[in-house]
């Protein structure tokens, strides 16, 4: 197919334009498509009054330095360099970047990674072994109803449960 605007080179680009729920189709060549495109474009810019030269200058730094808590009035990049937030809702304000600082401050996670203080691992072994001394005494308290209600399979699966828990915590007491 010849190019319906040059009339010389071969078409193969298919242009297609909507008009009044009317589809119309125009074929060019790669040259005739490049001068459409480029002289639609200058249209578009001459109708929209749109300065391509200051969207170009616009940075990610510039965004960085506008961009402000209106609560403590701390700016993005002071939170950047600080690595410290000016109020609770900065959080939210900077809620994307905080969460990438965070995460190469942790080497890509996004939650904390680090030690546990003693006391506070103190506090968690002994929440673990309260909570398994309740599913004990849980299980104790079924395996008799079971056995009351003479269900001696269940019951045997339920003192196998007893033991692997007893087993696994090994620092509990026998009771």
């Amino acid at each position: 197919m010849i190019c319906q605007s040059c009339g010389e080179n071969e078409a193969n680009i298919e242009i297609r334009h909507e008009f009044n729920h009317q589809t119309f189709s125009v074929f060019l060549c790669k040259g005739c498509a490049e001068a459409q495109s480029m002289a639609y474009m200058e249209e578009q810019v001459a109708e929209n009054s749109v300065d391509f030269l200051s969207l170009l200058q616009r940075s990610p730094e510039k965004d960085v330095e506008m961009l402000e808590c209106e609560y403590c009035g701390m700016s993005l990049q002071a939170v950047m360099d600080s690595s410290k937030l000016g109020c609770e809702h900065c959080y939210d304000k900077f809620a994307d970047n905080v969460m990438q600082m965070v995460e190469r401050a942790q080497n890509g996670n996004k939650g904390h990674v680090g030690k546990v203080p003693l006391a506070e691992k103190e506090v968690l072994a002994e929440k673990e072994v309260l909570a398994v001394e309740e599913q004990l005494r849980v299980l104790q308290d079924r395996i008799v109803l079971l056995v009351a209600e003479e269900a001696f399979e269940e019951a045997a699966l339920v003192r196998d449960q007893i033991r692997a828990l007893k087993e696994d915590g090994a620092g509990l007491d026998e009771e």
